[in-house]
């Protein structure tokens, strides 16, 4: 009996410290400060490839986007943003962005960066 004491006091000594942590590291990624940029609505793909973006490729990029391309936000500097899924799944990344293609807008949300991608969690927007 004593043995089993002694194993559910030890599973708990671990168990305890790891769930504490993982609400913390939940706290601080809701903590971040949210973020605005401006720029153009543009479809990723096309973008990339040859550097297609403004009103006369509106129709492709609403075309890409509706097949499940990713949108996303060029800055007047160049800087491009992907719009990223809600961490809540509630909606498509380009749900906010699709009635803006090739127009310039601000988006209001969470910025995220690695290995040189740019991607932003996307809150509101509002045209220009």
């Amino acid at each position: 009996m004593a043995r089993y004491v002694w194993k559910i006091v030890v599973l708990m000594a671990i168990v305890i410290p790891l769930s504490l942590n993982a609400g913390t590291k939940t706290q601080k990624k809701m903590a971040a400060k949210e973020t605005a940029v401006t720029g153009e609505v543009v479809d990723v793909s096309c973008y990339l490839h040859s550097g297609a973006k403004g009103e006369d490729h509106a129709g492709c990029a609403a075309a890409c986007a509706k097949a499940g391309g990713a949108l996303g936000i060029l800055t007047k500097s160049g800087k491009l943003y992907v719009s990223m899924l809600p961490d809540d799944h509630k909606s498509g990344p380009n749900a906010l962005l699709m009635d803006h293609i090739a127009h310039t807008v601000t988006a209001k949300g969470y910025i995220r960066n690695k290995g040189g991608v740019n991607g932003i969690m996307i809150t509101s927007v509002t045209t220009q």
